[in-house]
């Protein structure tokens, strides 16, 4: 069976979840109960932590994860936000009155809006995935507990950085249906 601990792995998890479908699948040649049990126990078990493992809160610009990871993001996604929600407003203004220029302005303010968010959005996933992995492999390569703390807490933050544009783009997707 699996040891069951509060760090939340997405690839832990699909490692312990592949272990339990063996687990469960010898069992099931060998007749073993017990096996098959502690199959579908491990598999269970790993599928929440990758339940857990994808958990995040996104309040404004600012995404924290379950592990304590916090991310704020990047300047140009927040400034991108901005320039499309206020060309938004430009663009239905200017229909409402009959101002073709200010809906015009709108239309521009709202793509370049777009442009800007899509840069930071990819600037905090490369940098997001970056801290990730240096924090996962400096945590591994390390022997001293404080440098263990500092490269997981670097790690735990390119995860939330990642959820951060995660949870952005599922957004967008919801709303586009």
């Amino acid at each position: 069976m699996s040891e069951n601990n509060n760090q939340s792995s997405t690839l832990g998890s699909a490692f312990q979840g592949v272990a339990g479908a063996v687990q469960r699948g010898i069992g099931q040649l060998t007749g073993s109960t017990k096996d098959i049990q502690d199959g579908t126990i491990r598999k269970a078990e790993a599928e929440e932590q990758n339940e857990r493992s994808h958990t995040a809160a996104k309040l404004g610009p600012v995404t924290a994860t379950a592990e304590g990871g916090a991310h704020v993001d990047n300047k140009d996604r927040q400034q991108g936000n901005w320039d499309q929600t206020i060309g938004s407003g430009k663009q239905f203004v200017g229909g409402l009155i009959g101002n073709e220029s200010l809906k015009a302005q709108g239309r521009t303010q709202y793509d370049e809006g777009v442009k800007k968010e899509t840069a930071g959005q990819a600037s905090d996933l490369v940098d997001g995935y970056a801290d990730r992995l240096g924090g996962a492999i400096g945590g591994m390569l390390s022997t001293d507990k404080d440098e263990q703390e500092r490269f997981k807490r670097q790690h735990d933050g390119g995860k939330a950085a990642i959820r951060s544009v995660e949870h952005d783009l599922q957004k967008k997707a919801a709303a586009d249906q």
